[in-house]
């Protein structure tokens, strides 16, 4: 159990959204009041979401007594080895760069002037790349109102396959219900970590801590297949591996 949740919680954690949501925050006037309402709102939701999705389905009995067929988890782990082949030959970025040219992104920020601006209204230029966050992401990071932060850490925050991944292997392991609660928050506590990090950090030395932000996020956007193809590569592994041991 331990293993998946803490593969699945580094790459829940990865996303450039987040990462790209957290770097901005730092460019803000008030950052760690941002941050903090950032952070307590999506490890509140994740949280909450993952214990009662675990006491519910633990209820009616899925989980332990309910294994999931080899033949299933078979499956799976060749689906995720085929979309790691699929990301990692480039095939799917192909795909996707047909589909943006079908679906253009909006026109970049227009000032009062009819001129097109790069910076937003605190004057700073965005980040690089922050163009592909979630446009509810962008309108809400674009305030500086803590509440606002609050939400849009309950946007990014919105459990996604790897907690759901997660959830699953809590739920198969059959532990008590404090291992499975301690599971739960330890998966939380690694996806957020790209928010708390920083703001013990920025304390200290906040222009560092902004650099070496940017810099993770510049990284994580430019290598985003990378990570994606290694991620789904040794899950599809995993789940392969399992089920043909259970056959």
């Amino acid at each position: 159990m331990w293993g998946t949740v803490l593969l699945m919680a580094v790459g829940a954690g990865a996303t450039p959204a987040r990462i790209g949501a957290v770097a901005f925050m730092l460019t803000r006037r008030e950052p760690i009041r941002l941050l903090v309402s950032y952070a307590v709102g999506g490890f509140g939701l994740s949280l909450i979401v993952g214990i009662v999705a675990v006491f519910v389905l633990k209820s009616i009995d899925v989980g332990k007594h309910s294994p999931v067929p080899p033949q299933i988890e078979i499956a799976v782990g060749a689906f995720s080895l085929v979309l790691s082949v699929l990301i990692g030959t480039g095939v799917s970025a192909t795909l996707r760069r047909r589909m943006q040219s079908r679906h253009p992104v909006a026109s970049p920020m227009v000032g009062r002037d009819g001129s097109a601006s790069s910076a937003d209204s605190s004057g700073r230029t965005p980040l690089p790349g922050f163009d592909k966050l979630p446009n509810r992401v962008k309108a809400l990071l674009s305030k500086d109102s803590p509440w606002v932060a609050w939400i849009a850490g309950l946007a990014v925050g919105t459990p996604n396959a790897y907690y759901v991944a997660a959830i699953a292997a809590i739920l198969k392991g059959g532990f008590s219900a404090p291992t499975q609660v301690a599971a739960l928050v330890v998966f939380n506590v690694i996806a957020f970590a790209q928010a708390a990090v920083p703001m013990i950090s920025f304390r200290v030395a906040p222009e560092a801590t902004r650099s070496r932000i940017e810099q993770l996020y510049t990284w994580v956007d430019a290598h985003q297949d990378l990570l994606l193809t290694v991620l789904t590569g040794v899950v599809g592994i995993y789940l392969v591996v399992v089920g043909v041991s259970k056959l």
